[in-house]
C-alpha cells in the first residue's frame, strides 16, 4: 500500500514539476538564486559557512546547491526535491493514519485526500521549503509515534534548518520522550538543539551577531508596515481575511476533525485517575498517539498565530495551512472513524457537513490552480524580452529587484544592479543609472524594497523623459519595463 500512494502522488507531481512554468509564490525565485550561487562557489571551491547565511535557514537552498554541482538546472533541481518531499509527505500521512486508527482503509482515504489536493500539489512541483520542511515535520511525528527518538530528532532538527518555526520541536519532542519513557531524553535534545545553534553560529561567523537574521527579518517587517500601514494594525476585517487564507489551505474538515479529536482526548482522560495510574506502570492511554499528533498540530498553529498576533509576522499567507493540513489528515482520519462506529448521530450528521465543505475547498483550489496556470504573467513576459534583448546585446545592465525577472532570463547575475547600492533620491538616482551604463529598467509593484518604486509609484500618470515605455503596468499589481534613455538622463555631476 505505501508502493500504490508513492506512485499515485509521485505522478502527478512529477508532471506538474515538468509542465507548469510558473512559481505560486515570489521566495521560490529568491531560492533559487541562492541556489545558483551557492553551486558557482561549489564548482569554483570558494564555498564557505558564510554562504550559508542569508534572510532564510540554509539546508533546502544547501542541499538543492549540491545536487545542482552534478545536475546544472538549479530550477528543476529545486523543483524535484519538493516533488519528493511532497510524495514523501503522502507516504508519511498514510502511515501515520494507520497508527491512529490501525485501518488500512482510513489510512488509504487520508493519503488519497493529500495525494490530490490541488494546492499542495501546486506546491509540490515549486521551488518553495513549505513540502520540504513539511517531509521532515512528518518524518519526526512518525518517529515520535514509533518512539525511534534518535531518528525523530534527526528529522526535527533537519526541520529546524529549513523552517523557523519548527524550533518548537526542541522542545516538544524531548519533552513527549520524557512523559513515554520517563528518562531524560539527552541525546535527542543535544541533537535537536544542534540545529538552532548551528544557525546562530553561522549568522555569528557572517556578521559577528549572532541575532543577525532576526534583525533582518524585524527590519523587513518595518518596511513592509511603512509601505502597508493596513497589515501593521490588527482589525477584525483583516484577521477575518487572514485566517481565511489559512483555511483554505488547512482545510476546515481537518480542523473540525482536530477540534473533535481533543473532545475525544478529553472524554478519555476524564478519568484521570486510571490513566495516571496506567502511566506510573508503563502504560500509555489508548489516545496517547491521538495527543501526539494534537500536540504536533496544534504547536504549528500556535507558532504561526503567536507570530501573527505578536506582529512578528505581518501576513499569512495561504501556504502556512499546508503543513497543518497534513498534521491534521491522520486525526480527522482518526476522528471521522471514530464518529461513524458510534452512535452518535448528530456528530455523524455534522462530520457530513464538514467533510463535504472539505470536498468544496478542493473544488475552489483546482479552480485556482487551473487559473493560476492559464493567468498571463507579466514577471515572464518581461523576462523573456529581456532574454532576447540580451541576446543580441550580451553586455546590457538592467535595474531590477525584481527577483523573478532576475532568475527567469538566464542573464548573469553580475548585469544586474538593485536598491542596495542605489542612491534613495531623485536626482542621484538618475545619476546612479547613467554612472553604470544602465539600459533597462524594471519596476516591481511591490514598493517596500524598491527605490525605484518608491521614487517613480505611477509612470503611466507621471512619465519621466528619461524612461521609455517597454512593457507599462496596467494596474498596480504587475512589474512593468522601461527603457533608460541616456540622452535625458542627467548629466555626471
Amino acid at each position: 500500500m505505501p508502493a500504490l500512494v508513492t506512485l499515485t502522488a509521485a505522478v502527478p507531481r512529477i508532471v506538474a514539476a515538468l509542465l507548469v512554468r510558473r512559481e505560486p509564490f515570489g521566495d521560490a525565485f529568491s531560492y533559487i538564486e541562492t541556489i545558483v550561487v551557492n553551486r558557482a562557489d561549489l564548482v569554483a571551491g570558494n564555498f564557505s559557512l558564510n554562504n550559508l547565511y542569508g534572510f532564510w535557514l540554509p539546508l533546502y537552498q544547501f542541499f538543492c546547491s549540491i545536487i545542482s554541482v552534478v545536475i546544472n538546472q538549479p530550477v528543476y533541481v529545486a523543483r524535484f526535491v519538493s516533488v519528493v518531499a511532497g510524495t514523501g509527505v503522502c507516504v508519511l500521512v498514510y502511515l501515520c493514519s494507520r497508527i491512529l486508527t490501525s485501518s488500512q482503509r482510513w489510512a488509504l482515504i487520508a493519503a488519497l485526500a493529500i495525494a490530490f489536493n490541488p494546492f499542495h500539489l501546486q506546491y509540490s512541483a515549486a521551488a518553495m521549503t513549505d513540502v520540504p520542511h513539511a517531509v521532515m515535520v512528518m518524518a519526526c511525528l512518525y518517529f515520535v509515534l514509533t518512539e525511534r527518538w534518535t531518528l525523530a530528532a534527526c528529522a526535527g532538527a533537519a526541520a529546524s534548518l529549513i523552517r523557523l518555526d519548527s524550533w518548537l520541536l526542541v522542545a516538544l519532542v524531548p519533552t513527549i520522550q520524557l512523559v513515554r519513557r520517563r528518562k531524560l531524553p539527552i541525546l535527542s535534545t543535544l541533537i535537536l538543539a544542534s540545529a538552532p545553534a548551528f544557525w546562530l553560529f553561522i549568522c555569528w561567523k557572517a556578521t559577528g551577531n549572532p541575532l543577525a537574521s532576526f534583525h533582518a527579518h524585524h527590519d523587513y517587517v518595518l518596511a513592509r508596515v511603512a509601505a502597508h500601514p493596513e497589515v501593521g494594525q490588527i482589525t477584525f476585517a483583516r484577521t477575518w481575511d487572514d485566517a481565511g487564507r489559512f483555511i483554505y489551505a488547512a482545510n476546515v474538515a481537518v480542523l473540525a476533525g482536530c477540534f473533535a479529536a481533543v473532545w475525544l482526548v478529553f472524554r478519555e482522560w476524564r478519568q484521570w485517575r486510571e490513566w495516571i495510574k496506567g502511566l506510573a506502570q508503563g502504560e500509555a492511554p489508548k489516545s496517547a498517539n491521538l495527543l501526539i499528533c494534537l500536540l504536533f498540530f496544534f504547536g504549528y498553529v500556535g507558532f504561526t498565530s503567536t507570530a501573527y498576533l505578536s506582529k512578528e509576522q505581518s501576513d499569512i499567507w495561504h501556504r502556512y495551512g499546508l503543513l497543518p493540513f497534513a498534521l491534521g489528515l491522520p486525526v480527522l482520519a482518526y476522528s471521522a472513524q471514530q464518529i461513524f462506529s458510534s452512535r452518535w448521530v448528530l456528530a455523524q450528521a455534522a462530520l457530513v457537513i464538514v467533510l463535504v465543505a472539505g470536498v468544496v475547498q478542493f473544488k475552489i483550489q483546482a479552480d485556482d490552480l487551473a487559473r493560476f496556470i492559464r493567468t498571463p504573467d507579466q514577471s515572464q513576459a518581461i523576462a523573456s524580452y529581456l532574454k532576447q534583448e540580451h541576446l543580441s546585446d550580451p553586455s546590457i545592465k538592467i535595474f531590477c529587484d525584481q527577483i523573478e525577472v532576475r532568475v527567469s532570463s538566464g542573464i548573469p547575475r553580475k548585469q544586474f544592479y538593485d536598491s542596495w547600492t542605489a542612491p534613495k533620491d531623485r536626482e542621484g538616482f538618475l545619476g546612479y543609472l547613467r554612472t553604470n551604463g544602465i539600459t533597462f529598467l524594471v519596476i516591481p509593484y511591490e514598493s517596500e524594497q524598491s527605490t525605484a518604486r518608491q521614487l517613480f509609484p505611477n509612470l503611466r500618470k507621471d512619465p519621466v523623459p528619461a524612461f521609455e515605455d517597454v512593457m507599462p503596468a496596467n494596474d498596480s499589481t504587475l512589474d512593468s519595463l522601461y527603457r533608460v534613455r541616456v540622452e535625458k538622463l542627467p548629466p555626471p555631476g
